[in-house]
């Protein structure tokens, strides 16, 4: 998940630094934590041989590889909770947060050539 930091610092008026103050960012989806709860609930598999998993040195898709994903399914009239168990079923995975940041790109690639078709 991304994050994005912030620094506040509060000098005098001459310049001294009074106060230091770090800000976090953290945006947090309400459907991914049931899609957690729900993944540890079930008996672990091996993850390397299973599509949409991605090993540990993977980055996972972004933020806003996400969002594009949920606008292109949305320009085709699909609801966000359809939407969101449809690229669960795509990734074949049983939560989104296990998509790396290149399949990631692959689909927006796979959706954006079946909407130009369509």
């Amino acid at each position: 998940m991304e994050t994005k930091e912030r620094l506040i610092e509060v000098r005098t008026a001459d310049g001294k630094p009074i106060l230091n103050l770090r800000l976090i960012d953290k945006e947090v989806i309400p459907e991914d934590r049931q899609d957690v709860s729900s993944a540890q609930n079930t008996p672990a598999k091996d993850k390397t041989s299973q599509p949409g998993n991605t090993s540990t040195n993977e980055s996972l898709m972004t933020d806003a590889q996400k969002r594009y994903l949920f606008r292109i399914l949305a320009e085709q009239g699909m609801e966000p909770d359809k939407a969101h168990q449809r690229l669960k079923e795509l990734f074949g995975v049983p939560s989104l947060q296990e998509v790396s940041k290149a399949e990631a790109s692959r689909m927006i690639e796979r959706l954006l050539e079946e909407a130009e078709r369509r």
